[in-house]
């Protein structure tokens, strides 16, 4: 069965929660502030060039989307070499929360400039 070693390890169990719920925390930000926007959102600026990058809601919503998937793909890796590696398990971790930080960096980022 697979995903029964991050759940006895006990730092892995915290970090992969921990991504989990700023990423939960980033989607529930989003939902609260862009809900009643509906107008093209600013994505990327530039301060030479002014706004490089608009999108609507689906695509910060892609944002989110893919790095759910990519902590979670972490998630497999990390519980794939457990055994054999137990340090880059820790690594795919630290990472993913690594991760998880800096995509509400950027959510909150987007969400100042709108």
């Amino acid at each position: 069965m697979w995903g029964i070693n991050i759940i006895k390890d006990k730092y892995l169990r915290v970090v992969f929660a921990l991504s989990f719920l700023v990423l939960i925390f980033a989607l529930a930000e989003i939902f609260l502030q862009f809900n009643k926007l509906s107008v093209p959102l600013i994505i990327h600026f530039d301060t030479y060039r002014g706004i490089d990058f608009l999108g609507g809601k689906m695509e910060i919503f892609g944002i989110l989307i893919s790095s759910f998937i990519a902590i979670f793909i972490n998630f497999i890796f990390s519980n794939f070499f457990y055994y054999r590696e137990r340090f880059i398990s820790y690594g795919f971790g630290l990472t993913s929360l690594g991760l998880s930080v800096l995509i509400l960096i950027a959510v909150s980022v987007i969400m100042t400039v709108n």
